[in-house]
């Protein structure tokens, strides 16, 4: 199942939020558009919207706030990815050039900036102090997130535990808020926004888990960047973290060297491939994003059934079989 098929009964609310998004972002600061236009030239899958708006049809209601929160988390998620680029000095997201890559570093982080502070302008306006707080922390969550991962950039010693912490604090917070806040704003019940709030983190594990193992096994076409290139910036995944507590004591110790290398090359890439295929590790990283997966799905099995609930389980498979 593709992508657009899954969200196809939402599509008409999706739309919505994109005019709520571009609506939101419109400034008469004609430099700053420009900016706003080109990144709406790549929007991404819209998944933390899609997964709100699901959520509160689950909970049998769809109030006019869940457009408004659907585009105040792509916004957020969006002011995380520039920020990001900036970091990690990327060149191409979503298969077009980077803001930093066309306008450079120091524009980039303040229309980052600028877009995180429409997303919060547009929540302060429109949503409840409930899901204006839970949004906040959530963002304070992604924030502590991407913090931790760029201390443990280049650290060989990073443990599965902490990978694992960095991406449900940088990844799979904000899915489970999606999900948590569609249901709040549909008057769902403790129980039922509870456990989508555990769908959300699990399938946001399992969607940064399998973006991981893509960068090893994807293709540069379907992943809209170059891949290998967390490698590149020394940034441990699970597979690389596996790979590392099951290969030899010699392979161990040159690939070490490897990853505190600044440069990689071709050939140093290769071989990690070669090394990772032995010790199993991507098999290993797509049972763990099953794990997460299942445990998401479960969350799902405890709650009563409807079609709206098969719609989230529709989405959770697709996010462990995409191939971008």
């Amino acid at each position: 199942m593709i992508l657009t098929e899954i969200t196809a009964p939402i599509q008409k609310d999706l739309n919505r939020v994109e005019h709520a998004i571009a609506q939101t972002l419109k400034t008469d600061n004609l430099f700053i558009q420009q900016m706003v236009d080109y990144l709406s030239h790549s929007t991404g899958k819209r998944i933390r919207p899609a997964l709100a708006i699901l959520s509160a049809k689950y909970c049998g209601n769809l109030p006019d706030e869940t457009i408004t929160l659907g585009a105040a988390l792509e916004m957020i998620h969006v002011a995380t990815l520039i920020h990001d680029d900036i970091i990690d000095n990327s060149a191409v997201r979503r298969k077009q050039k980077t803001l930093n890559f066309k306008w450079g570093n120091e524009i980039s982080v303040l229309m980052g900036d600028y877009v995180f502070a429409s997303s919060f302008y547009l929540m302060a306006k429109s949503l409840s102090k409930p899901v204006l707080s839970t949004l906040a922390d959530t963002t304070n969550i992604i924030c502590r997130g991407e913090i931790s991962e760029t201390f443990n950039r280049f650290n060989v010693a990073m443990a599965e535990s902490q990978y694992l912490e960095v991406i449900k604090e940088k990844t799979a917070s904000l899915f489970a808020a999606s999900c948590q806040t569609g249901a709040m704003l549909a008057k769902g019940d403790d129980l039922t926004v509870n456990r989508l709030y555990r769908f959300g983190m699990g399938v946001g594990m399992a969607f940064q888990i399998i973006d991981d193992t893509l960068d090893f096994t994807g293709k540069q076409s379907r992943v809209g960047k170059p891949v290998m290139s967390d490698l590149r910036e020394g940034k441990l995944t699970l597979p690389v973290i596996h790979c590392l507590n099951n290969c030899a004591s010699a392979e161990k110790k040159r690939l070490k060297a490897m990853i505190l290398k600044k440069v990689k090359t071709n050939g140093d890439l290769k071989w990690l491939m070669t090394l990772l295929k032995k010790n199993n590790s991507i098999e290993y990283s797509l049972k763990k994003a099953r794990f997460f997966v299942e445990d998401a799905k479960n969350a799902l099995y405890q709650l009563n059934g409807n079609r709206d609930k098969n719609d989230l389980l529709q989405f959770a498979d697709f996010l462990i079989d995409r191939d971008f």
